[in-house]
């Protein structure tokens, strides 16, 4: 029997973050340089843990204070034709998301956007702009997203540029009241060291 219909919706999410936890292999990624997926270097000023598969879809993904609280996910070397994160076996009608090397930015961003939503998760676009990334030419966008499963607010911030007809993207997602800010300076200066490994 399912019992997940009859918890209360932040109940099942901690469930469900116990379960995929027990489940992950966690490790310790500390300051100093560090190579994600052997593409993507950065300089880390603090310690993460990191989920190497992330939540069930491949992605990287560091936290500091939880998996599900606070998200680091990293994107690295999607090349034209992949999908930026598998397509679930149950829901008819989900679209793969399949990234394509002649995206612009608001394509991209849009198919990110499809990715959080897909759960039925509110996404508001809150800022787009140009910005160097990982020394080529980017995107740099701020979302706000209402998590269904738990009805919580986030506020995120990626950036991403296609180098050589591949996607880079790092995403970082936190609750907006206390978390987020707590984090992402630390988060903007990791982005701004980020170098593609030929």
């Amino acid at each position: 029997m399912n019992l997940l219909p009859l918890l209360p919706r932040r109940a099942a999410a901690l469930l469900l973050a116990l379960v995929l936890a027990g489940c992950a292999n966690v490790t310790k990624v500390a300051s100093g340089e560090t190579v994600v997926r052997e593409r993507l270097v950065v300089s880390v000023d603090r310690e993460w843990n990191q989920f190497e598969r992330g939540l069930a879809d491949n992605t990287p993904t560091w936290t500091v204070e939880g998996i599900t609280i606070d998200a680091l996910q990293f994107y690295v070397g999607i090349k034209n034709g992949e999908l930026i994160a598998p397509t679930p076996r149950e829901g008819k009608g989900v679209q793969p998301l399949t990234f394509r090397s002649t995206m612009q930015a608001a394509d991209i961003i849009g198919l990110y956007q499809s990715l959080l939503t897909r759960d039925g998760s509110s996404f508001t676009l809150e800022k787009v702009e140009a910005t160097p990334f990982a020394g080529q030419p980017g995107f740099r966008f701020q979302y706000a997203l209402i998590r269904k499963v738990d009805d919580v607010r986030l506020r995120g911030v990626a950036w991403g540029t296609v180098h050589n007809g591949e996607l880079f993207l790092i995403n970082y997602s936190a609750p907006r009241l206390g978390f987020f800010t707590r984090h992402v300076d630390h988060v903007e200066a990791l982005v701004k060291t980020a170098r593609i490994r030929s």
